[in-house]
């Protein structure tokens, strides 16, 4: 099947079995993707074909020049390294800022996660073999899951005499595993027990929230188009793109699901609290709690995340416990060999150099979650 004739049938699924007629609708008048090339990651193979009012391609050349904030979602491609620094700037200002959605593939974990977004996930420094390996979903109903459970079970994908929720899912050769730092606001959405075992780190399909304005930063091993991953891991990879954008217009419209637990809180466009009576499915637990859309402020399920919260700053006695790589929050280089105090965050766990620090001192707010430094 080729990847439009997928997409049509994506759509066509959505509007008809899923509810998500309305949905769907809004992507089409109000959604904007913007995808960023990558070496490996070709997303016009898959971008143009997907449901949205604008759908945009760039090289990682025209990043610093692009208008981010228009756009509902940002794909950024790998390896990610091609992009200028001042583009990597862009970034954090669109999602703190502006409350956007970024989506990165395989090695950005490496050259965007670990200079603009530290101190949530990171490279466990395996790389993969070129390989198919077989995927389990850690919370079916999670709205970016929406859809997939049934038909890899039971429907159009499912396969014969099987009744396990499982597909495959594509690693390029020197793929990079996913280590969780912070698993109190990092959720993993897809594992594979395959990749654990073999390269150290399960986690395929992660996600974490920052700032203040909703912003979310998604992250998934390898590539969108999958094309070794056969039609089950096409149409869940289809699935998975589709409802991200789903997600993000729907929160901006207030766009619900018909039928079933509404999935979508009413913001409106500029707030960024939750209408009251929406609940939704903590994917770590499978329980239900308020709120676990949470920002980086929420520590504890079943609490409502404090908006405008503050954090101490902690010095890190011990800096071997830093992993090798990790970045400052100023994106000022690594720890490797640094000889000056380390300090943290004691909301996120953001890292900064002494130095910068007191530079971020000046802003007297943590650069990562916002929250207001105390001493």
């Amino acid at each position: 099947m080729s990847w439009k004739d997928l997409y049509s049938e994506v759509k066509a699924k959505k509007m008809a079995a899923l509810g998500k007629k309305d949905v769907v609708k809004a992507v089409e008048e109000h959604g904007k993707i913007l995808a960023i090339r990558g070496k490996y990651e070709k997303p016009e193979k898959v971008i143009k074909y997907s449901y949205a009012s604008v759908k945009d391609i760039i090289s990682p050349s025209q990043v610093p020049k692009t208008n981010l904030s228009k756009y509902d979602v940002v794909l950024i491609g790998c390896p990610g390294s091609e992009i200028p620094k001042s583009g990597m700037t862009k970034f954090r200002d669109y999602v703190i800022n502006d409350g956007g959605w970024i989506l990165t593939t395989d090695w950005c974990l490496r050259t965007v996660i670990d200079d603009v977004f530290p101190g949530f996930i990171h490279w466990n420094g395996e790389k993969t073999d070129d390989a198919v390996v077989k995927c389990e979903m850690v919370d079916p109903h999670h709205p970016f899951l929406d859809g997939i459970y049934g038909e890899i079970v039971t429907g159009q994908y499912s396969t014969k005499g099987s009744k396990s929720p499982t597909f495959s899912w594509w690693l390029e050769d020197k793929s990079f595993p996913i280590t969780i730092i912070r698993p109190e606001l990092v959720t993993v959405l897809i594992r594979s027990p395959e990749i654990g075992k073999r390269w150290g780190k399960d986690p395929v399909l992660v996600y974490f929230d920052v700032g203040k304005m909703g912003g979310r930063v998604i992250h998934m091993i390898s590539h969108t188009h999958l094309q070794k991953g056969g039609k089950k891991g096409h149409f869940v990879s289809a699935m998975i793109l589709t409802n991200i954008l789903d997600e993000k217009v729907g929160i901006k419209h207030g766009v619900r699901k018909s039928g079933g637990t509404p999935q979508y809180a009413d913001y409106g466009s500029t707030s960024s609290s939750y209408s009251s009576g929406i609940e939704w499915a903590s994917p770590a637990t499978g329980s239900v709690g308020q709120n676990s859309y949470a920002l980086p402020e929420s520590q504890s399920q079943g609490t409502t995340p404090e908006l405008f919260g503050t954090a101490q700053i902690v010095e890190v006695i011990d800096k071997n416990t830093i992993p090798v790589g990790q970045k400052c929050a100023l994106g000022d280089g690594n720890f490797v060999d640094y000889v000056g105090k380390v300090y943290k965050c004691g909301k996120c766990g953001t890292l900064y150099h002494e130095n910068c620090l007191n530079i971020q001192l000046q802003d007297g707010t943590c650069k990562i979650c916002g929250s207001i430094f105390l001493f």
